[in-house]
């Protein structure tokens, strides 16, 4: 099967580095196609001294986020470690820069092509290689194996959307899930979906959701002042926000808001699309429906705005602190069959947040609020419109559903303290 995965990995490599050299794009240009190929600078070597040399995978911004209480949980464990942080994306590589600060060295990931998987491994000598959620890889793993790393997954969650796919190859994964030590994983329904894949179920942990650490570490008072200031508001304004939304989505947002200003006509509403770059696609849609966009970086202290504008952000690492001035929250992806986004992130902060039927990504999260009460799924704009009419007249009760959302969440804290101890217990083993 590895012959079979590595000749169809040959084929398409002269697409990949076209593509990259194409792209030309801060973090992902031409420079970057040599990490891509396993090519790293002759400084990117572990310090002699380093008896422990701990690389990290994860795929962007979202799967490092998640993370980060683990990785500073593991740098004040084994301050004298070589640890490293790799990521698959030039947004997470910059994402992971700023804000882990500690770690030694943040890169992109090679290719799983073999020979760039085979000298990254021999570049870095892992002895312990980590991947976040479900960045399996084979070739990685393959290497990081024969040289001697232990391997663990931390976080790992399998969407229903996916796990058909995973059954076709089942035999192939049951090899290269058997280079894994142990599997942390979210649910029990992670760990289920791992088994069908041929993952060895005595290998497999349950140990919940980093992500909720983390969510706990965002949330400052200070940032809801700094929104506000940032988009020139009040503080009085009835805010629908909707977050990391997706192509075709945008439209039945818009159908949706057209009827919520029917009883509504103050209400604000305000879209942060997943890809930045749909930035001026967005306001394009917002001019079709009659409403006047305002990108967020255009937005001054002399800026006067109306309810008939409708601020698109298009800028990067915002949209966690902008769900503070949120009144109700609705998190994208999910309209459209896409699998959904975190809606975890508005409900740290006392949101109340609306998803479309398609949340397979997001499962536990959506499980959470809907039985705080604090989460509503809706199958379309017209189900969107309603829910938010319904919330809107009903202020107390929303406020109280805002309270149980920021509870719940706060309440399943834990899991980067379990996922450490996990992997203290592993390398003593070494």
């Amino acid at each position: 099967m590895f012959f079979i995965y590595n000749t169809l990995l040959c084929t398409i490599t002269p697409l990949l580095v076209l593509y990259f050299i194409l792209k030309k794009r801060s973090y992902e240009n031409i420079t970057s196609l040599s990490w891509r190929l396993g090519r790293y600078p002759a400084d990117f070597l572990p310090p002699p001294e380093a008896q422990l040399r701990i690389w990290l995978h994860a795929s962007s911004v979202g799967e490092i986020n998640a993370v980060i209480p683990y990785i500073k949980s593991l740098r004040h464990q084994y301050p004298n470690a070589w640890l490293v942080v790799s990521t698959m994306t030039g947004s997470g590589l910059q994402f992971a820069r700023e804000h882990l600060p500690e770690v030694d060295k943040h890169f992109l990931a090679p290719f799983d092509l073999f020979f760039a998987a085979k000298r990254a491994i021999r570049r870095i000598q892992p002895s312990l290689f980590i991947t976040a959620e479900t960045e399996i890889w084979p070739n990685l793993l393959r290497y990081a194996r024969r040289s001697g790393a232990r391997i663990l997954m931390i976080n790992g969650r399998v969407s229903p959307r996916s796990i058909g796919f995973y059954r076709k190859i089942r035999s192939f994964l049951h090899q290269v899930l058997g280079y894994y030590d142990l599997f942390s994983v979210i649910l029990p329904e992670d760990a289920a979906r791992l088994i069908e894949m041929g993952a060895d179920p005595l290998k497999i942990r349950i140990n919940g959701n980093i992500k909720y650490d983390r969510l706990a570490q965002q949330i400052n008072p200070v940032f809801y002042e700094e929104s506000k200031q940032l988009l020139h508001l009040t503080g009085d304004e009835q805010i629908l926000l909707a977050g990391s939304t997706r192509e075709g989505e945008e439209e039945l947002l818009l159908q949706a808001f057209l009827e919520i200003r029917k009883i509504f006509p103050d209400l604000r509403l305000i879209i942060a699309p997943r890809h930045i770059q749909r930035a001026q696609e967005v306001t394009k849609i917002i001019r079709e429906f009659n409403f006047n966009p305002r990108l967020r970086t255009e937005i001054t202290g002399n800026t006067v705005l109306t309810p008939n504008d409708i601020i698109v952000i298009d800028t990067l690492g915002e949209l966690s602190k902008l769900y503070s001035i949120a009144t109700i929250a609705f998190c994208g992806a999910s309209l459209v069959p896409l699998g959904g986004q975190n809606p975890l992130e508005p409900a740290a902060w006392g949101k109340v947040v609306l998803y479309g039927p398609s949340m397979d990504d997001f499962l536990d999260a959506k499980s959470l609020l809907e039985q705080a009460g604090a989460g509503f799924a809706v199958n379309n704009p017209g189900e969107l419109a309603t829910k938010v009419q319904e919330l809107l007249q009903q202020p107390e009760a929303l406020a109280r559903r805002g309270v149980a959302a920021k509870q719940a969440v706060l309440a399943q804290q834990g899991s980067s303290r379990r996922n450490l101890e996990l992997t203290i217990n592993l390398l003593k083993e070494k």
